[in-house]
């Protein structure tokens, strides 16, 4: 079939929409079928996704929604604004594809489909995650509400490193050890010591980051005591070795330890702050009597 086709069976889709919407004494029909509306939209909108028309396939999707509105039905207007805002992220247009994604967590969520608005919240906040993190991470904050409901721990914990790199990103190391913490307490609570240890020497970076090397020191603490196992690994004495030179106020003996094997392989927004430390003249807490 080709394009010419396709927008003529667009068009008889569409005006098969108007005629649903009618209502005629004579016929006996009192109320509008938005139902059969939506489903013709949505045909309608295949074809013109068919045709390269992203911007109409998106805007009778949108029609289609509204339509599903009316007759109540949440999941399957979500599903539309979902379909629409993906074809806008596709053709470029994230400004216009954002606040349909947004509607179709609220929509999918009312409707108690959490993981189902927990999958679009992913996509939502890849749409905007370079050219606005903080909105990002507001999106990733209100996901990880609602897989936390969903006890959808692997995807709260991947929604958590989300916002630790974005928070890391735009350099506000609070949020960063925040979510970092929530996030080891999650896997301290299965034993998967291997996501604690790298967490940890996040930990440590974010603190020292702070240039605050007794917080560095105390985070470090609760871990061997909270996961004594912890102390013997390589990521303890990676994490050592960052803590000790720091306090010594030893800036060549603090790079030689980011050069350590655990901290080479950690996330690249992690590798960026790392390239951005040093030891200071003075380690803070450190002061000699």
């Amino acid at each position: 079939m080709g394009d010419a086709a396709r927008l003529a069976e667009a068009a008889e889709c569409e005006k098969k929409a108007a005629e649903c919407l009618k209502t005629s004494m004579l016929k006996m029909k009192f109320k509008p079928d938005f139902d059969g509306a939506a489903t013709a939209l949505e045909r309608a909108s295949v074809c013109y996704r068919n045709a390269s028309q992203q911007q109409k396939a998106a805007k009778t999707l949108q029609e289609a929604a509204a339509n599903y509105d009316q007759c109540n039905n949440r999941f399957h207007a979500a599903k539309a604004r979902e379909g629409a805002a993906m074809l806008l992220r596709d053709a470029g247009d994230a400004a216009g594809a954002f606040p349909l994604f947004e509607a179709s967590i609220d929509g999918y969520a009312e409707c108690g489909s959490l993981d189902t608005a927990a999958m679009t919240v992913e996509k939502a906040a890849k749409v905007i995650s370079d050219q606005e993190p903080e909105k990002a991470i507001k999106l990733y904050e209100k996901g990880l509400a609602l897989v936390q409901q969903s006890d959808r721990s692997k995807m709260a914990g991947e929604f958590l490193s989300a916002i630790t790199r974005l928070s890391l990103r735009m350099e506000d190391y609070p949020r960063a050890a925040k979510a970092i913490r929530e996030e080891m307490d999650k896997y301290l609570e299965v034993g998967e010591s291997l996501r604690i240890g790298q967490l940890t020497i996040g930990m440590v970076l974010v603190k020292l980051a702070q240039e605050d090397c007794v917080a560095a020191l105390n985070e470090y603490g609760k871990i061997v005591h909270e996961c004594p196992e912890f102390e013997l690994t390589d990521d303890a004495a990676a994490c050592g070795s960052l803590i000790s030179s720091y306090e010594a106020g030893d800036d060549d003996a603090f790079q030689n330890a980011l050069k350590r094997g655990s901290l080479r392989t950690m996330d690249n927004e992690y590798l960026r702050l790392q390239r951005k430390l040093k030891v200071p003249e003075r380690a803070v807490g450190m002061e000699e009597d």
